[in-house]
């Protein structure tokens, strides 16, 4: 049988939680989790103590009550929310987990009791499940909520570090986004093939492409490849390479070519490279930053012309991602 009113009926109809409840679960396809990166962080007191701290955020709790399929809390943290921790004995440690929970009375089988003022609750809190497994990272099974964070407390401990906080938090719906970009490479000054030389020992653009890229205002983190196919080389010679990012800059990456000692003098071998990075870009989002290769020639004793040019190709693929801060 239909719940007799749909979303959305005028004329005074009186709506079912349960329907509203869809409305959320439909417009988050069922997703669990805090809304934005920030939200509902569990960090220790200003002066590290007896308590934790919740941030303010909000956040998506599937209704896990008997007959709550397909049915979503949105919870709304406006403060941020203080937990005692107890002490740990001289025995031995404990974890406790911090969770964002819903009590809700109203529906069959749950244990909550109604609050003093069931028009304003409250039905959410900020609750700690005390002596779980050190493994633990899910809710209780049968429980509204998701877990924010779990607390591996040393024995004969009373005050709560960040040391002792692992968050636990998952975004609900994080955002994504792919940039590409394939050119040929880029003549150098002159005319020809643009040559990293023996002597460039210190980082500079090569090759001498580069990407305009603007950072979407929600992206947390930028997961770059930059493939060079084609590189020109005569001999042996070994270049190291790096991401940069505005002014970020990457991990080294080794291009390491042994030459082909059988071949004729003058023989020019072709290479592929692939160098990759991660970056944090919070301080840049909204802006539009540079991005390119720095290289430099390593082993001078390895003599080989290597160099990029018209005839050769540079693809850039760029992943902004929405993770928990």
């Amino acid at each position: 049988m239909w719940d007799s009113v749909p979303w959305f009926i005028g004329g005074g109809a009186h709506h079912s939680p349960e329907v509203a409840r869809l409305l959320a679960y439909a417009a988050t396809s069922g997703a669990e989790g805090v809304v934005t990166p920030g939200d509902l962080k569990v960090v220790p007191l200003d002066v590290p103590g007896s308590s934790v701290r919740a941030l303010s955020g909000a956040c998506f709790m599937l209704n896990k009550a008997a007959g709550g399929a397909q049915q979503t809390y949105v919870g709304r943290n406006p403060s941020e929310d203080v937990v005692a921790i107890s002490a740990t004995g001289s025995g031995s440690g404990r974890s406790d987990l911090v969770v964002a929970r819903v009590e809700d009375p109203n529906m069959p089988g749950e244990p909550w009791n109604d609050p003093a003022d069931p028009t304003t609750g409250p039905y959410i809190f900020t609750r700690v499940i005390p002596n779980v497994s050190p493994t633990t990272t899910t809710m209780p099974a049968g429980q509204s909520g998701i877990p924010l964070a779990r607390i591996d407390i040393p024995a004969n401990t009373a005050t709560i570090t960040s040391s002792m906080i692992k968050d636990l938090r998952k975004l609900a719906r994080p955002r994504s986004w792919n940039d590409y970009d394939v050119q040929a490479g880029i003549n150098a000054a002159g005319g020809g093939a643009e040559y990293i030389r023996v002597t460039d020992s210190d980082w500079r653009t090569w090759p001498l492409n580069t990407m305009s890229v603007t950072i979407p205002t929600w992206a947390t983190h930028a997961q770059i490849s930059i493939h060079l196919s084609g590189i020109g080389a005569t001999g042996p010679g070994d270049v190291n390479t790096r991401i940069q990012l505005g002014n970020l800059f990457g991990a080294i990456s080794y291009l390491d070519h042994n030459g082909n000692p059988g071949t004729p003098v003058g023989f020019v071998e072709k290479i592929n490279h692939f160098a990759y990075a991660e970056f944090d870009v919070r301080a840049y989002q909204g802006t539009t930053q540079t991005l390119k290769v720095n290289s430099r020639r390593t082993f001078p004793q390895n003599t080989g012309d290597i160099w990029f040019g018209e005839g050769e190709q540079i693809a850039f693929d760029v992943r902004f991602r929405e993770l928990v801060v």
